[in-house]
């Protein structure tokens, strides 16, 4: 018989095992699975002996608000009493998002145009629609900064016989054909730390009369500082070094925001109230990032395709473009780039810059929580453009800084990085802005028609750092101002004439840039020095230009309808025509192009009748055309 061999950590191992003839080793698969077994079954074997001594011993629960604390340990608190712990089937569900599925003119869904403007009415009277976003994908969305803002703008709708609910964050993301995965299902949620200290040279353990009054005065601190709460817990607790943890939800995505960033800033101390033993001092704030809450809506709404694969990537913050052109090719490669050495050794002193290739998603109050988590206080200035059809961005926006380390923060993360939760390939670039400075932005906007519109669509200041520094109310940074009212009230009323018959955004194109070519005077389009000048520059060639008759201005009228579509009522009145617009009619009717000669329509059919109200226009023949060709009038409504 063989002898046995030492096998592995003094095990015998017969001679004929293939331990044998190698050496000891400390690895075995089947002893590792044995150990691990062991461990489990000793696991098991201790929660049940501590589960029965819980069951034995009588526990002193004492509940304090929303939470109930065996001796001075907070338990886990019932769901249901933060936003996202509601469940959309449950009658108190509520959210920062609406969608509107019934306006005042019938089922939503059908007419972008009446459905957003009978939306947009709504939100030009109420003061619960300051801080909202509105966007239309089969229906109406809206997006508000604070919870209670969006539960008082559902109570208006339903006054108005609209009809409306409420939606997730994950349906509103999907609407907007954002990434889904970059979802913040916390959002307005803070992680509070703060150190509880006694004042007495001797320390002692605080009691639950001491947690109590711990919660009540954060709750009350953090409410009249910042913003109003939707609840504020006592979620976990350092004993040894009395580290206590709250979880604190905002009413305002923004006031949220500011408290992290205050906080971080300049963080608070020597808090007490009216408690002359015990204060607190905060020493961090920070996103609340738990555990998802069971009827969490990123449970049930997976976001992967049927063969088990992520339906985006998942975004790669602060990674840098690589190949990026030094030079050439674009305006923010010339001199309005902003460079970081010239900030520096102060050589560039220009405070306002262009930020372009924004997502047309994007808000106004999402571009201000990227500003607060990247310069905070350091910005007094917000403008993002906005398109009044679509209520989308139109790709750029204007921030002016008043502190270079905000501006240097930008370049170092915001440039040439994509934008995070949104599916665009846009990287960001940044520009120095034709217009230097926060007085000459607010006199530039003060008296334009952009002030009219919907409070989202307006541009924003916003007070600084070292203005709250210089108030003695530093907490106040980030909040809000109000842009002071117009000067010049006639400039006012040719910006919203010009908007009303034109529009914000001047139509492009061949015929268009024709008109622009034609302009003689280098004053702004429509104001007395720009008319007077026009005619002068007339009067000097000799244009010799012939009144005007009715039916002349009858017919410039519809050809200007068939060019450019009708005004908000009906057809554009002549007066309101762009000056460029009638010098373009008059080429075209009283030129030499009436002296074509008339012929059969072709082969096919007589030019096509577009249908214009209040009658008809022929698409392919101006009105002087259509009566020298032989007919007896013009078309009907003409």
């Amino acid at each position: 018989m063989s002898s046995p061999v030492e096998g592995v950590v003094g095990q015998l191992f017969p001679a004929s095992s293939p331990f044998g003839g190698t050496e000891s080793t400390l690895y075995s698969p089947e002893l590792a699975r044995q150990v691990a077994a062991e461990r489990e079954r000793q696991n098991a074997a201790d929660n049940r002996s501590r589960s029965a001594t819980l069951s034995a011993t009588p526990l002193n629960v004492v509940r304090i608000g929303h939470v109930a604390y065996i001796g001075l340990v907070p338990q886990p608190h019932q769901n249901g009493i933060f936003t996202n712990e509601r469940d959309a089937t449950m009658h108190n569900m509520m959210s920062r998002y609406i969608f509107v599925t019934e306006v005042k003119h019938g089922r939503a869904g059908f007419d972008m145009e009446s459905e957003m403007d009978d939306v947009i009415e709504k939100m030009k009277i109420y003061k619960a629609f300051e801080k909202a976003s509105i966007f239309y994908q089969d229906g109406v969305f809206i997006r508000f900064d604070a919870v209670n803002d969006a539960c008082e703008a559902m109570s208006i709708f339903k006054t108005s016989n609209f009809k409306a609910r409420f939606v997730d964050s994950y349906d509103f993301a999907k609407a907007k054909c954002q990434d889904t995965i970059a979802i913040n299902e916390f959002e307005a949620q803070v992680k509070l730390v703060v150190h509880l200290e006694y004042l007495a040279s001797q320390q002692i353990a605080p009691t639950l009369k001491e947690l109590a009054w711990l919660n009540d005065t954060i709750t009350h601190y953090m409410s009249y500082t910042y913003g109003s709460i939707v609840a504020c817990v006592h979620v976990g607790v350092d004993l040894p070094v009395q580290l206590h943890t709250f979880r604190v939800e905002f009413h305002s995505v923004d006031a949220a925001n500011r408290a992290i960033a205050s906080i971080n800033l300049d963080p608070d101390s020597g808090v007490g109230g009216d408690n002359d033993l015990w204060q607190w001092a905060s020493l961090s704030a920070t996103a609340w990032d738990g555990p998802r809450a069971p009827n969490s809506p990123h449970r049930h709404k997976v976001r992967y395709d049927d063969m088990g694969r992520l339906t985006t990537f998942r975004h790669q913050p602060n990674t840098p473009t690589t190949g990026r052109k030094e030079a050439g090719g674009h305006p923010a490669d010339s001199h309005n780039r902003v460079r970081r050495e010239r900030i520096l050794d102060g050589s560039d002193v220009r405070t306002t810059i262009m930020l372009r290739n924004i997502p047309n998603k994007l808000d106004w109050m999402a571009l201000k929580a990227i500003l607060d988590e990247i310069c905070f206080g350091t910005y007094d200035f917000v403008y993002l453009r906005i398109d009044f059809k679509t209520c989308n961005n139109v790709g750029y926006a204007f921030i002016n800084f008043v502190d270079v380390e905000g501006m240097i923060a930008m370049l170092q993360h915001v440039e040439s990085r994509s934008w995070k939760g949104f599916k665009s390939n846009k990287h960001a670039e940044i520009s120095y802005a034709t217009i230097q400075g926060r007085e000459a932005l607010i006199q530039k906007f003060r008296n334009s028609s952009v002030m009219q519109e919907t409070p989202f669509c307006r541009p924003h200041l916003f007070l600084t750092y070292q203005d709250a520094v210089a108030m003695n109310q530093v907490r106040k940074t980030g909040l809000p101002q109000a842009f002071p009212q117009p000067d010049n009230y006639s400039k006012l009323q040719r910006s919203m004439h010009s908007a009303r018959s034109v529009g914000l955004f001047p139509p492009s194109g061949i015929m268009n840039a024709n008109i622009q070519r034609s302009m003689i005077s280098a004053y702004d389009r429509g104001t007395p020095r720009d008319l007077v000048h026009t005619m002068n520059a007339y009067r000097q060639q000799g244009d010799g230009m012939a009144p005007i008759s009715q039916y002349d201005r009858m017919q410039c009228e519809a050809w200007y309808a068939s060019k450019s579509g009708l005004g908000r009522n009906a057809t554009v009145p002549f007066n309101e025509i762009p000056f460029g617009s009638v010098q373009q009619f008059l080429a075209l009717t009283r030129g030499g192009n009436n002296n074509r000669a008339g012929g059969s329509h072709g082969p096919i059919a007589p030019p096509r009748m577009v249908r214009q109200s209040p009658g008809y226009f022929n698409a392919g023949l101006m009105p002087s055309p259509m009566i020298a060709r032989g007919w007896a009038t013009a078309p009907r409504g003409y």
